[in-house]
């Protein structure tokens, strides 16, 4: 047979005698073994830490852009399968690379979750209480706004303190005659705040009687309207604050379509405010909660996740929250307030604080709803400041409910802050917001939650 196809096809064995030498270089034909069955040891590995028999190309050196988007975690496409987009190599045995001879240098590991690069947000703040007046002002002023109108223009700050020291979570009631109109939780610093003509207290009403208690103590007082709008009492051997402070600490966050522009920067300053208040000395007993809202008609109105003290496990809650759905400006702001406040479990005797972040005021248009001034009045009840972070694109709706939710539970009104003329983008140093831009200073927001929360420890231990 080799002579008829020798001489019938000459080309050929010219073509068999270059390939020859080609073959034996590869090792002399095709491997018998089936891949599947080949060892998934790595080379270095199988050849007892020295070089593999045959080094693999060298991969191009990763651009900037490619190296800023492999920093980033990718998505799992189920649970417990890699990343999409993971190499080839992410199925290769998991053993530690000291067993596989690999020599591993000691690097300072990134906190968890906080590796991506981000820019920081920056913000200022307004105390409508401290500038009460100013805040009036505000309030008269702003015309053709949607939102509920409250009488805010009588206000009483009342101050329990033990003879010593400010007393945290005293229960503090106002009685009209027989008739309860008010009733609240002292805050941070042994206050809490009262506006008779927004619950509708007579005027003719002008002496009211004040029941303070906390434990097995118990006082009682007048409060005389049209007086001092700060008044104090006194609650002989009240306990001012358990030995460990209790710190609750909710973040209530619009979770809608509009918020996606700048959610993962705002998930990624909560992450480092978490971690930061975790390391305050000397340290509370510590949990997080996290409430995020969208719409009626989205995935979910609310998602609640009650209060934790494992920081790791909030952070995860908080980094696989997604923005999406709304579709209008209006959010489902009551609802989540209201779960915020009443549907999670918020500790006894504790500073309890919520930061609302959002970008849209509620709707006010739906049937069988809750209502945001009815909730701020529960926050007082139960002694929960909401201090209020308006996201970029906050329009005038948005401040002014905001703002009456903060300055109605005695907290503050936060805005984040960009260049000059915008209300979204670069980060800069000014707001389109109606704030006297004398009355507040920019900082970075992480730096400035981190602030109010170690000023909140301190008025409860009455040293700010």
């Amino acid at each position: 047979m080799a002579p008829r196809l020798a001489s019938r096809s000459p080309a050929l064995l010219i073509l068999l005698a270059l390939l020859l030498p080609l073959i034996a270089a590869c090792g002399g034909g095709v491997a018998s073994t089936p891949l599947a069955a080949m060892p998934t040891q790595p080379p270095v590995a199988a050849s007892g830490g020295g070089a593999a028999a045959t080094a693999a190309p060298a991969a191009p050196a990763p651009t900037a852009a490619a190296a800023a988007s492999d920093s980033a975690p990718k998505p799992a496409d189920a649970a417990g399968a890699a990343p999409i987009g993971a190499p080839a190599i992410a199925a290769m045995p998991t053993r530690p690379p000291e067993a596989a001879g690999i020599a591993i240098q000691p690097t300072a590991m990134p906190a968890a979750n906080t590796q991506q690069q981000y820019t920081p947000l920056k913000a200022g703040e307004v105390d409508d209480n401290a500038d009460f007046n100013d805040y009036l002002n505000y309030l008269r002023s702003a015309g053709g706004i949607r939102a509920h109108t409250v009488d805010v223009s009588e206000r009483y700050i009342l101050s329990v303190t033990n003879g010593q020291q400010p007393v945290l979570d005293a229960r503090v009631r106002i009685f009209d005659g027989q008739q309860q109109v008010f009733e609240g939780r002292t805050y941070a610093g042994g206050k809490t705040i009262f506006f008779p003509n927004a619950i509708g207290v007579s005027q003719n009403a002008q002496q009211l009687r004040v029941v303070i208690e906390k434990g097995n103590s118990s006082t009682e007082g007048q409060l005389i309207r049209g007086q001092d709008g700060s008044q104090s009492f006194v609650l002989r051997d009240a306990a001012a604050l358990p030995a460990t402070p209790r710190l609750d600490v909710l973040f209530l966050l619009d979770a809608t379509g509009s918020m996606g522009d700048e959610i993962g920067q705002i998930q990624q300053t909560i992450v480092s405010i978490a971690e930061r208040i975790d390391r305050i000395q000397p340290r509370p007993e510590l949990r997080f909660g996290l409430v995020a809202y969208r719409d009626r008609g989205d995935d979910y109105v609310t998602r609640v996740n009650d209060f934790t003290a494992n920081v790791d496990e909030f952070q995860g809650l908080l980094l696989n929250t997604a923005a999406g759905g709304g579709g209008d400006d209006p959010e489902s702001l009551n609802e989540g307030l209201h779960a915020a406040i009443q549907r999670v479990g918020w500790a006894d005797d504790a500073v309890r604080l919520t930061f609302l972040v959002a970008d849209a005021p509620p709707h006010l248009d739906y049937d069988q709803d809750y209502d945001y001034v009815t909730e701020s009045q529960a926050a007082v009840s139960k002694g929960i400041k909401v201090y209020t972070i308006a996201a970029s694109n906050s329009g005038d709706e948005a401040e002014y409910i905001m703002r009456q939710i903060s300055q109605q539970t005695l907290a503050r009104f936060i805005f984040l802050t960009y260049q000059q003329g915008q209300n979204s983008g670069t980060p800069g140093d000014t707001t389109l917001h109606q704030v006297d831009p004398d009355n507040f200073t920019v900082e970075r927001l992480d730096d400035l939650v981190v602030q109010i929360v170690q000023r909140e420890l301190a008025l409860a231990q009455g040293v700010a």
